[in-house]
């Protein structure tokens, strides 16, 4: 390995993004469920490809969750009543495929009040989980089930307590809500393929 300190390699990179995140970010409540609402001023949109086809990506890849346009909400950390935001609000059209950010297990696939129908995924070798709220309908996964990265798992909606679609997005380091914690996904969002626009 080089002695040059200014060299970085991505996967350092990206860990010590993560650690500036976890370092700077206020954390929400513990018991706080899946925050909506999709309020707030949407960022600057950003494209990916097209929202018709979804396509699988080679097993390490990180894909961006939303496949087709979108813009941002309301990030992590955002106040709500009595807690904080702990995700991130990916605006886009009803029906906009969902993808797998990752290779991952299929660890729930359920409906809440607050959440709507939701899908949590696990990326068990990078110790992360993924939880995807608001979608449209049920998962088109099901528990257990082993996804790749880019493989459609369901589409936007505002089921639960959300005002337009979108998806709310949370990364646990750990499992979520079984000892781990929520992480603002927002760096790690900006590394995936297919963030920014063409």
């Amino acid at each position: 390995m080089s002695n040059d300190k200014r060299v970085v390699r991505k996967p350092h990179r990206v860990a010590l993004i993560a650690a500036v995140a976890l370092a700077l970010s206020v954390l929400g409540s513990q018991t706080a469920f899946a925050q909506s609402g999709g309020v707030g001023a949407p960022g600057t949109t950003t494209t990916t490809t097209d929202p018709t086809t979804t396509t699988t990506a080679p097993p390490g890849s990180m894909i961006f969750p939303v496949s087709g346009s979108h813009t941002f909400g309301d990030g992590f950390g955002a106040a709500r009543s009595g807690h904080t935001h702990q995700g991130q609000d990916i605006m886009a059209a009803c029906s906009t495929p969902l993808v797998a950010v990752s290779r991952a297990k299929v660890k729930f696939v359920s409906f809440q009040g607050a959440a709507g129908n939701y899908v949590v995924i696990r990326n068990k070798k990078l110790h992360q989980d993924y939880m995807y709220a608001h979608l449209a309908t049920r998962a088109s996964v099901t528990k257990g089930t082993v996804v790749q990265p880019g493989q459609q798992i369901g589409i936007v909606g505002d089921t639960g307590d959300a005002t337009a679609c979108h998806l709310h997005f949370e990364l646990w380091l750990g499992k979520w809500y079984r000892g781990g914690h929520p992480v603002n996904p927002m760096p790690y969002l900006q590394t995936y393929q297919g963030y920014a626009s063409k």
